[in-house]
């Protein structure tokens, strides 16, 4: 395996693209060269920056510098661009899926398999192990002493570190033999729950790995890829890296480019230390030296961060941070900002926070706030930022929250649901606590209050809660009591429509109580559901709960320009011209987790494992502190992600306590770069140290008068007769019998007989085809409407169409003129009429001499021409508009063998009771 080292916009993935353009000049076509990378995005881009490299050789006969001028290049070239929109290009899972589905039927799975979230797959692991629990509740069930409830959260911990190894052991201690045991009968019935049509992004990774491991199956692949490019690879995971060498040692060329220094997803099971085993294994290639992005003083910043963190070992190791060289001219910026004090923390981040706020407005001249982005490590930060750019009126966009099912006007919500039908417990605590549960102030009348805790505290804990709550409160009963009202007689999304939009508190609605970033999410909520509305409440609440555990989903994205506030992770791969990393004194966290896992077996066993160790066992504390160990290394890979994401200004702040700095303030500190370091002030470099002092008051935000309402706010439209968008034959059908509105769920309307035989005769009169010659039935046969029918239907409809077709070449000739000077089978309209275009197809419009014809072909039993007047009309008028014409409008009957002529009283009189001629 090659493996090239590329820091942060030195231009990887151009390296990669080069790569790419080297092989195809080779000789290799696109079809045999996979480009894999970490996200959708990243993909996508790959195929177009790799599209763009093969345009410019083709054009200038050159790329980055190196010469494909000869012939035998460019005409690879030439075929390479015809190719390119079938080259696999791929994420890490797609390319595994795309290897997958080549060998599927070796692997037991069906070649269509289907890709699960990972949120769906933890949710269906969660039921399999509430079934299990339900089974084991039997004292002859086998696990009946293990299945504890204690195990649900270790269980689902382990469930989601699955990327980690490709098998799990127990550490010593009973308690984890018995984990072990109850995850193992859980994995089982979720796996074979999943068959062989499912897979998610683990299962993917694992079946792609005994792929590997099935000579056949590995040879089926290697026959279709000869190379493999992948991009940003300290991204990848114990599996995907076992998976790579696995292809590598099959005999497949892999090249790999990445940056240890930027791995920071462990919280997805990246770990670098698979490319750190590439690196020291494979072939090391030169690295990439030479930035695009800095500026001339963040080069020598980021060169002496990453000399300082390689040095003592901190996240990365020297022949990891290779020195780069700037090939940007500007001088650029580099500001460093520090409160000090005495004061708690939070309180000096809120001067912090005015700091910076000052700081971008003094540097707003030559840049717009869009241009800026300030970066956190924690979304604890982010509310001294909001408050602070309020205070001094600069625009700003939230890109991502917290978890959005986790949100608190989410939760609101949920909870009101969940008190409307159980009246009890948690969720009527949780409810009378939020903007549902306030009532007017006794004092003043038009103020509301929320409960205090002892008011709460004597609803909740009453026999009956909500008999309690009627005597204390009624107006907050009677709120309940209209919540349950509605429960009983509307839908699930009704209900959660009437929750935000019903004036239940005080003549206010719920929404009224929120600020616009969560009414923005509440509103998303309503879409969502809206789009797939749930059959029940109990349905609604599940899908609510199961949300709220999908980590990754945040807020709904911000509308708007200005100053972007986002997290490091979420920055990772984007730039700005000015950056802030705000917070620099915030210390890591590191969560306790429900159990940890110990580094694994060495790569040359047979199989990856891990060892697991629950709390109170003997393996625990040296587990955890090995995993903490490894996230404290990341932290300052995070700090050096930070800090790189600027292309020309970079404005760093911190707030320090009695002098100790901690997080990555202790970094700079040690690079005399601290709250004690020696102050500057000149273009290129700000260096200042703020002593204590209260930020200026926050001012109360402006309430904006309500605008005169608009001449037109109050008119009401009526409804149209017709959609936008119609068919006369449509509007048959509708007249003739009228349908509910489709369940979306439902899929196609399987077509009757009728239909079928309709739909294949007219496609045959529309191809001239003879119901004599064979290879004309059996096309007609192979048509999809004839898939629902079994063989007996399908000769019985193929002979009733085989009869019409005969009937209307007996009428060819006759009652229908042939040959002709022009033919127009199957000829689209469009004709707007009043506030609808009505859209059809006309079976047939042709010209014998100066004579126009247009002509329908029914398959009907009975001759009732006035079914169709409207229909004839509409293609009559659309035909006049548009090339000034008059032909003559016929229904051919095919059964009866009859041509009826259509008088143009009938046609003008049916267009005109459906709705007056557009006067266009």
């Amino acid at each position: 395996m090659r493996v090239r080292v590329a820091s942060a916009g030195t231009g990887k993935t151009a390296s990669l693209v080069q790569r790419y353009v080297e092989r195809v000049a080779s000789g290799t076509p696109p079809r045999r060269i996979a480009g894999v990378t970490f996200t959708r995005k990243a993909a996508d881009e790959l195929r177009v920056r790799v599209e763009q490299a093969l345009e410019e050789v083709l054009r200038t006969g050159a790329y980055l510098g190196r010469a494909f001028a000869d012939a035998p290049a460019q005409a690879r070239f030439l075929e390479a661009q015809l190719e390119l929109s079938g080259a696999p290009l791929f994420t890490i899972h797609g390319f595994m899926a795309h290897c997958l589905r080549m060998a599927a039927p070796m692997m037991g799975l069906d070649p269509d398999f289907s890709l699960l979230s990972d949120w769906e797959a933890r949710g269906m692991f969660e039921e399999e192990w509430n079934a299990l629990r339900y089974l084991a509740a039997d004292p002859a069930h086998p696990l009946h002493t293990l299945a504890q409830e204690s195990f649900t959260e270790p269980l689902l911990h382990l469930f989601g570190k699955r990327s980690l190894a490709e098998r799990f052991e127990a550490a010593e201690g009973p308690a984890n033999q018995a984990l072990l045991e109850v995850y193992t009968a859980v994995s089982a019935a979720y796996e074979a729950r999943l068959g062989a049509r499912l897979l998610s992004p683990a299962e993917l990774e694992r079946r792609a790995l005994e792929l590997t491991q099935r000579p056949q199956a590995l040879e089926r692949v290697l026959e279709r890829v000869q190379v493999l490019l992948i991009d940003e690879y300290q991204d990848v995971n114990p599996l995907q890296g076992r998976f790579f060498e696995a292809l590598e040692a099959g005999g497949l060329e892999i090249e790999v480019v990445g940056d240890p220094k930027q791995s920071i997803y462990a919280f997805r099971n990246a770990d670098v230390s698979v490319f750190r085993k590439a690196l020291h294994e494979g072939e090391p290639l030169e690295p990439l030296s030479r930035s695009y992005r800095h500026s001339t003083t963040l080069v020598r910043f980021l060169n002496r961060l990453t000399a300082t963190l390689a040095q003592q070992g901190l996240g990365f190791s020297p022949e990891e941070a290779p020195e780069i060289q700037g090939r940007r001219e500007e001088r650029g910026r580099l500001e460093l900002h520090w409160i000090s004090g005495e004061a708690p923390l939070d309180t000096l981040r809120e001067q912090e926070a005015w700091v910076l706020a000052q700081r971008l407005q003094a540097l707003q001249g030559p840049l717009d706030y869009s241009q800026m982005a300030v970066l956190v490590r924690s979304y604890a930060s982010v509310p001294f930022l909001e408050r602070a750019f309020r205070q001094a009126g600069i625009p700003y966009v939230l890109l991502q929250g917290r978890g959005y099912y986790e949100r608190q006007e989410v939760r609101d919500l949920y909870h009101a649901l969940r008190a409307a039908l159980e009246g009890r417990g948690l969720s009527l605590a949780a409810w009378l606590r939020g903007p549902f549960g306030q009532v007017e102030d006794s004092a003043q009348t038009s103020r509301l209050r929320g409960l205090e805790p002892q008011e709460l505290e004597r609803i909740l804990e009453a026999e009956h809660p909500l008999q309690a709550l009627a005597a204390s409160f009624p107006q907050i009963q009677a709120r309940l009591s209209q919540i349950q009202a509605k429960l009983r007689t509307a839908t699930p999304l009704e209900l959660l429509q009437f929750l935000v939009r019903a004036p239940l508190v005080a003549n206010r609605c719920y929404s009224d109580f929120l600020e616009p970033r969560a009414r923005e999410n509440v509103d998303a909520l309503l879409f969502l559901f809206a789009s797939y509305p749930p059959q029940s409440l109990e349905t609604l609440l599940e899908q609510l709960e199961r949300l709220s555990k999908q980590a990754e989903a945040g807020d709904v994205p911000q509308s708007g320009e200005g100053v972007q506030i986002l997290t490091v992770h979420r920055a990772k791969g984007l730039e700005w011209p000015l950056v802030a990393v705000f917070d620099l004194g915030r210390k890591p966290s590191h969560p306790t987790q429900p159990l940890y896992l110990g580094d694994p077996t060495p790569a040359a066993l047979p199989l990856l494992c891990s060892p697991l160790a629950l709390p109170d066992t003997p393996s625990y504390a040296s587990f955890k502190a090995q995993v903490e160990a490894k996230e404290e290394e990341e932290t300052y890979r995070l700090l050096y992600v930070a800090v790189s994401r600027a292309r020309d200004t970079l404005v760093l702040s911190g707030s320090v306590r009695q002098g100790r700095p901690e997080g990555w303030a202790a970094v700079l500190e040690a690079m005399g770069l601290g709250s004690t370091g020696q102050p500057f002030d000149r273009p290129d470099y700000l260096h200042r140290t703020w002593a204590y002092a209260p930020p200026p008051p926050l001012l109360p935000e402006a309430v904006s008068l309500a605008a005169e309402a608009s001449e037109w706010a109050h008119v009401r439209f009526k409804p149209e007769p017709f959609p936008p968008v119609f068919s006369p034959s449509a509007l048959k059908r509708m007249e003739a019998e009228p349908l509910p509105l489709p369940d979306p769920e439902e899929g196609e309307e399987i077509p009757g007989r009728a239909r079928a035989i309709g739909t294949l005769v007219h496609y045959a009169i529309g191809q001239n085809w003879d119901p004599e010659r064979p290879e004309h039935l059996h096309n007609l046969e192979a048509q999809e409407v004839m898939f629902p029918f079994d063989p007996d239907e399908r000769s019985s409809i193929m002979a009733e169409v085989r009869a019409l077709l005969q009937g209307y070449r007996t009428l060819l000739g006759n009652e229908l003129v042939w040959p002709r000077d022009e033919d127009y089978p199957e000829f689209a309209v469009a004709l707007p009429l009043g506030s609808t275009v009505w859209q059809g197809v006309m079976d047939r419009l042709y010209r014998v001499g100066e004579r126009w014809y247009l002509e329908d072909y029914k398959t009907d039993t009975e001759v009732q021409p006035e079914r169709y007047h409207f229909q004839l009309a509409v293609y009559l008028e659309a035909v006049r508009r548009a090339w000034g014409i008059n032909p003559e409008v016929r229904l051919v009957y095919l059964r009866s063998g009859q041509v009826v002529a259509l008088d143009r009283a009938s046609l003008e009189a049916a267009l005109q009771e459906v709705g007056p001629k557009d006067p266009a």
